[in-house]
């Protein structure tokens, strides 16, 4: 393998790391995919361990993954499906979902949701969702004001492991009828600059020219 050839997989390895930039991490992220069945009223209940949302495994309770054509007023922030992570037990335990994705120890990533509320069912008391992400935690919590509201939020967290899995639980310190999940994303923060990788692999490259010289030798 010539030199040239050597460093042309090299930067192509490099490349390859930066190139998740903005990409989402996580599949389906909206919930749009998976084993839609629901008995009727475009709204189906599921269970902790049950995978029928591709890419998730739903965890600690019962939730209801609703389509567009759900009998509760209520629709998406992202597409036409989302979850209710009350189920219809409205109560404690909460669902949650959760998904295991590929990491790099040491790289800073971002994890963003809509939250969604409605004073018709919330009462106007907050909700939240706790988010994990590895080791990393934290809370994010709205309280309704009006009807379908969704609410960005988003935490960053450094990883530290080559695999992370990220879970999603609802909380709420009453019993309540709606915490809405949608558009779960998990992003790379930032990615060495160019002139970082330019440096990175003219390294390389005197390494790989060093290396030969002294084969000559």
């Amino acid at each position: 393998m010539t030199v040239l050839r050597r460093i042309f997989i090299l930067g192509i390895a490099v490349f390859g790391v930066a190139l998740p930039l903005h990409a989402n991490l996580l599949q389906n992220g909206s919930f749009e995919i998976g084993n839609f069945v629901p008995p009727s009223h475009d709204s189906m209940l599921l269970w902790p361990s049950a995978t029928d949302i591709t890419g998730w495994t739903v965890i600690n309770g019962g939730l209801a993954w609703d389509g567009a054509l759900n009998p509760y007023g209520l629709s998406a922030s992202d597409g036409s499906f989302f979850l209710d992570l009350t189920g219809d037990h409205d109560n404690v335990p909460y669902g949650g979902v959760e998904q295991t994705i590929a990491t790099t120890v040491g790289v800073q990533y971002q994890i963003s949701l809509d939250l969604g509320t409605d004073p018709t069912y919330d009462s106007s008391v907050p909700v939240s969702i706790i988010v994990n992400a590895g080791s990393a935690t934290t809370t994010f919590t709205s309280t309704p004001t009006v009807p379908n509201k969704w609410d960005f939020f988003s935490f960053d967290f450094t990883a530290t492991s080559s695999i992370t899995t990220i879970s999603l639980i609802g909380d709420l310190s009453q019993p309540e009828e709606y915490i809405g999940l949608d558009n779960v994303t998990v992003e790379i923060v930032s990615v060495p600059e160019p002139s970082t990788l330019a440096l990175f692999a003219g390294s390389g490259l005197l390494a790989l020219v060093g290396w030969r010289r002294s084969r000559k030798a």
